[in-house]
C-alpha cells in the first residue's frame, strides 16, 4: 500500500513540478535576450509560418514542422526528463534533502544541452558564444532548480521508506 502512495505522489509531484519549472523557464527566456532570441527563431517563427500556411489551405513547410517538433521536442525533454530521473532516484534510495532535489535537477536540466552538442561533436565556441551558453544554462539551471524544488515540498520530503517516530533511547 505505501509503494502506491509513493507512486501517486512521485506522479502528482511531476505534475505540480512541471508547470513551476515551465513557468520558470518562461521568466528566464523573457529576461534572457539570447534566450528570447533563440526561442523567437526557433519556436514562434517557425510556429506562425505553420499557421500560416495552414490558414491559407496550403500544407505547411515539411522542414518548418521538422523545425517545431524537434525544438518542442527538446523543451519537453528538458522540462520533464530531469525532474522524473532526480525524482526516481530519490525514491529509490530514500533522500529526502532539499538541496537533492532543487539542486541535481538544476544540474541535469543545464547539463542536457551540453551532453547533446558533445554527442554531436558541436563543441567549438567563439568567446561572445560562451557567454551566451552561460546565460542559457543558468536559465536551464534554475528552470530545473524551481521544478525539483516544487517536487520536494509535494513529494520529497517523505521519499523513500516510513520512519519510526520512536524516541531514541
Amino acid at each position: 500500500m505505501r509503494l502506491l502512495a509513493r507512486l501517486f505522489l512521485l506522479v502528482l509531484g511531476l505534475v505540480i513540478a512541471i508547470p513551476f519549472g515551465l513557468a520558470a523557464m518562461a521568466i528566464g527566456i523573457a529576461l534572457e535576450p539570447t534566450a528570447r532570441e533563440l526561442v523567437g527563431t526557433l519556436g514562434f517563427a517557425t510556429l506562425w509560418q505553420i499557421l500560416a500556411d495552414l490558414a491559407a489551405g496550403d500544407l505547411p513547410d515539411e522542414r518548418a514542422v521538422a523545425l517545431f517538433t524537434a525544438f518542442s521536442t527538446a523543451a519537453l525533454a528538458l522540462l520533464v526528463a530531469p525532474p522524473a530521473l532526480v525524482a526516481i532516484i530519490g525514491e529509490v534510495l530514500g533522500w529526502r534533502a532539499f538541496l537533492w532535489y532543487a539542486v541535481a535537477t538544476g544540474a541535469v536540466t543545464a547539463a542536457l544541452p551540453w551532453a547533446g552538442r558533445a554527442r554531436f561533436g558541436l563543441a567549438r565556441f567563439s568567446e561572445a558564444a560562451l557567454q551566451a551558453e552561460g546565460r542559457i544554462t543558468l536559465v536551464l539551471f534554475v528552470t530545473g532548480a524551481v521544478a525539483g524544488a516544487v517536487y520536494w515540498l509535494v513529494a520529497g520530503r517523505s521519499a523513500g521508506p516510513a520512519r519510526s517516530h520512536a524516541a531514541p533511547r
